[in-house]
């Protein structure tokens, strides 16, 4: 039996609309387009038969082709059984002897339910995998025409009538991952939740943080989002915050134009080619330039920070910082231990402690290619843990044994930071950590006389 699959895909601009209230229209879009990717990716590597895209949008018509899919356009904006009539039609036109639609917005797809579906295809012509709120989020018909489509609200029951109405025979199915999809705030809040299998700490993402004006208050921001998705920070929870977002609270916001070029960053712009107002600012945040060269795409410049900080550009960001803010640079900020210990008591007095705070940022590494996330500043969370008093698994004394536990902490959270997803607050619940008030993110900084990379 050829069994064609369908994905149906609106353009993702108008996606997701029940997100509003937790994500931005950007983050709503890179959410939609990357659970179709994932949609997408399943069916090309596991499904036989062919596959078919409905969509009206450019972005996703051209995505499809890539992975070999055929797109199936709709011609104007239509409803979900529209689209589905136009699958339909067009498994019927290449000869396929059954229909399995797929919603695009599935988190998790595992090859076994979709086995499950096509084996109860062979009992019945009518399959229905059954959403938790009594939805469709994949329906199996043989032939492919073999009844109306009614996709929407309490789908799964109408779907039902429809084959009975027609005399045929009908199986619905719960499945445990076809039956979850995101459509709604809780359903975000769910999906993100990311349990470790061996130690059982879970990372949570809190969705819906929005855009950051100076002078929000972080903690309160914080809590309250959490609580509108569903979710609540607990004590010994550590809660990881974007710089980005403290940046933006404390109106580290400043326009280029207000940095005046002194005569070591017109020797260095000319000398690496990059804009000399940028770096002027680069050289007002930092104590010494370490590298500076001219390559794409607008020179390399390697400085230490005035926090001690070795990193490009002074830690300097134009990106993602929201509308209107065109000829903007975005600092770190003036004190990022402080900024934890502030999003801190503001989540105590609410929750109770411990809770552990830390900004982090994202840095490149010495002799490794790639980015990840790092501490810049913690509130209660020990930067450095001595397991030179341990011994290993099998008994050997640990000599240099040293974990940059928030650096770890951090990193770890940077797998939800996607930086297109306007996501700037996890969560992560339980770790072993015990709380040091003395903390400091600078306690990472390797002394410069011991220095030997420079």
């Amino acid at each position: 039996m050829t069994v064609a699959a369908v994905i149906m895909m609106k353009d993702p601009a108008e996606a997701k609309s029940r997100l509003r209230p937790v994500l931005a229209n950007d983050a709503r879009e890179g959410l939609a387009l990357l659970l179709f990717d994932n949609t997408l990716a399943f069916l090309t590597a596991r499904h036989q038969g062919p596959i078919g895209v409905v969509t009206r949008s450019p972005v996703v018509a051209q995505r499809a082709a890539v992975q070999g899919a055929t797109v199936i356009s709709e011609p104007e904006a239509g409803d979900l059984n529209a689209a589905a009539g136009l699958a339909a039609a067009w498994a019927a036109g290449i000869g396929a002897d059954a229909l399995l639609v797929l919603h695009a917005d599935i988190p998790t797809l595992v090859e076994s339910e979709i086995m499950a579906l096509l084996a109860a295809g062979v009992r019945a012509p009518v399959v229905i995998a059954q959403s938790r709120d009594g939805g469709t989020n994949a329906l199996l018909v043989s032939p492919p025409d073999a009844i109306a489509f009614h996709f929407g609200r309490q789908s799964a029951e109408a779907h039902e009538a429809a084959a009975k109405a027609a005399g045929l025979g009908v199986e619905v199915l719960a499945l445990a991952h076809l039956s979850r999809d995101i459509d709604r705030p809780e359903d975000l809040a769910e999906a993100i939740r990311l349990p470790a299998q061996d130690d059982g700490v879970t990372l949570l993402v809190i969705p819906g943080i929005g855009e950051i004006e100076a002078g929000d208050d972080l903690a309160a921001l914080i809590a309250d989002t959490a609580e509108a998705a569903g979710m609540e920070i607990a004590p010994d929870d550590i809660v990881v915050v974007a710089q980005k977002i403290v940046s933006k609270a404390e109106g580290r916001l400043v326009p280029l134009a207000d940095f005046v070029p002194s005569e070591q960053a017109e020797r260095l712009a000319e000398e690496i080619g990059k804009d000399v107002r940028k770096v002027e600012a680069i050289l007002s945040e930092s104590t010494g330039v370490i590298r500076a060269r001219r390559q794409p795409p607008d020179g390399l410049l390697i400085t230490r920070h005035r926090h001690g900080w070795i990193c490009a550009n002074a830690g300097i960001d134009e990106s993602n910082l929201g509308a209107g803010r065109e000829g903007m640079l975005l600092l770190l900020p003036d004190d990022p231990d402080a900024s934890a210990r502030k999003i801190r008591e503001g989540l105590e007095t609410r929750y109770g402690g411990p809770i552990g705070v830390v900004v982090s940022d994202t840095f490149g590494r010495p002799w490794r290619n790639g980015l990840v996330n790092v501490a810049i500043g913690v509130a209660g969370v020990p930067v450095l843990v001595d397991w030179t008093t341990r011994t290993d698994a099998y008994g050997r004394g640990l000599k240099a044994t040293l974990p940059a536990f928030a650096d770890e902490v951090a990193a770890a959270a940077g797998l939800l930071m996607a930086k297109d997803a306007g996501l700037p607050v996890v969560v992560l619940r339980g770790l072993d950590w015990k709380d040091d008030e003395a903390a400091s993110a600078r306690h990472v900084l390797r002394p410069v006389e011991q220095e030997l990379f420079l």
